[in-house]
């Protein structure tokens, strides 16, 4: 599959506190003035004293009641508007011609374009095919908006349950203030307590994980839909138990999944964008070691007339040049060009590995077209059957191939962030695919 590179990088650039912790850095420290006591305590505003803004019915004060307090930030927030639907985005069902295939029977088949800023993550989810060609519940509205966060936090689980179109207009608030930092900008605080308790001991603990990564994590993370509540969930608590291997093993153990596969009926699932996982996860990054956290690398302190203050335009530190300059380049001869290397072997394997999960699919579903077409009328019939011991071998390896290939194919930095993990990890995808393949031979 010969084509242009997916430009994944827009999303590396303005992901809300996405990450950049590349491994490499192994001597580094954080940058004095992004430190954990900085991450602790953003800059204050310039009054001297803030009363805390009205909040809407939700609870929420909207970022646009803090821009009086907070001028420069909110400034810097506005500045991620750049970063539209219109500024020229990738289709990947287009990009990736694999996905039709891999993705079939599911909704990321009926529409998946490159991210946009985080301030039209509500209106995307609005827009998307998956949500207005699917009735979905109202789970795909987490990390959209905090006033869905704050709902559920007041009203309980329940609310997952309620149908996505029934509550989708009520929302008018992005990502936004929020989300970080409920209504105290001067602290970082974790209002997705789905992931607070996933993060086990590590959970609000700025020796483990600095809470610049946490709040972070929050929403860059791989999680699930309960099978019996809806709820957002997570496939693991604690930091060893966020590794690829022990997340297949959590799904594999609840006999979760998604969706069946059109052609195949094999049980997949889809992975979402697990960026906290691959930084802090299991051995962790070297970044991570270091004591590094997302907003080191993405927001950048600034000097402003105002004073300094952390800026809130999520970019790329690639885009920092002063960062590079006075952080990454003491370690670093040329941090940008071992950047695009890393990404340029991740990309050469997604690639190729996409091509041998979409042949082994079209494989399985040719060998025991007969099998799965009586699968398919008995389940139809509401009496569903259980496919032969040959047919359950060849659906879980394309499960485990599609999974391996997935955890890194939708994590953000394309492989920057964790370049050993990442080619491990499109290792087990290929072994995978390659033992199908010959099954199948």
């Amino acid at each position: 599959m010969k084509r242009e590179k997916r430009n994944k990088a827009a999303l590396w650039v303005a992901s809300l506190c996405s990450f950049a912790l590349v491994m490499g850095l192994a001597a580094c420290a954080p940058q004095a003035n992004t430190s954990k006591e900085a991450d602790q305590k953003p800059a204050e505003p310039v009054a001297k004293q803030v009363e805390m803004p009205a909040t809407d019915k939700y609870g929420v004060v909207k970022a646009e009641s803090w821009k009086e307090a907070y001028p420069d930030q909110y400034q810097t927030y506005l500045n991620n508007e750049s970063n539209s639907p219109d500024s020229g985005k990738h289709n990947y069902l287009e990009l990736y011609p694999a996905l039709n295939t891999m993705y079939k029977g599911y909704a990321f088949a009926l529409g998946y374009d490159e991210a946009s800023s985080h301030l039209y993550a509500l209106t995307s989810v609005k827009e998307t095919p998956r949500t207005t060609k699917k009735e979905q519940l109202a789970g795909c509205i987490t990390c959209k908006t905090p006033q869905f966060t704050a709902l559920v936090n007041s009203e309980g689980d329940g609310v997952y349950k309620e149908k996505f179109n029934d509550m989708i207009g009520e929302f008018d608030e992005p990502i936004s203030c929020y989300n970080c930092h409920e209504n105290d900008p001067t602290k970082l605080t974790l209002t997705s307590k789905f992931f607070e308790k996933s993060l086990g001991t590590a959970a609000n603990d700025d020796k483990q994980v600095p809470m610049g990564a946490q709040v972070c994590g929050q929403c860059h993370n791989e999680y699930y839909f309960n099978g019996e509540t809806k709820a957002t969930s997570n496939p693991y608590e604690g930091l060893d138990a966020m590794t690829p291997d022990a997340i297949l093993a959590f799904y594999d153990g609840k006999n979760f999944k998604d969706w069946d596969h059109a052609d195949t009926l094999a049980p997949m699932v889809k992975v979402q964008h697990p960026e906290f996982e691959t930084i802090y996860g299991g051995k962790q990054t070297q970044m991570a070691k270091n004591g590094y956290s997302c907003s080191d690398c993405h927001m950048g302190t600034v000097q402003g007339d105002n004073g300094a203050y952390t800026s809130h335009n999520w970019v790329s530190p690639l885009e920092n040049e002063e960062l590079l300059k006075n952080d990454c380049n003491s370690c670093h001869a040329d941090l940008k060009k071992q950047v695009s290397d890393w990404q340029a072997k991740e990309e050469d394997r997604v690639n190729s590995i996409s091509v041998k999960i979409e042949d082994l699919t079209k494989k399985i579903a040719a060998k025991y077209a007969d099998e799965i077409a009586q699968l398919k009328a008995q389940k139809e019939a509401g009496t569903p059957g259980t496919p032969s011991a040959e047919l359950a071998a060849a659906q879980k390896l394309q499960r485990n191939a599609q999974f391996y290939w997935d955890f890194v194919m939708v994590e953000n930095s394309e492989g920057a962030h964790n370049p050993r993990l990442t080619m491990d990890t499109l290792d087990k995808a290929e072994a995978a695919a390659d033992e199908a393949l010959a099954s199948l031979a």
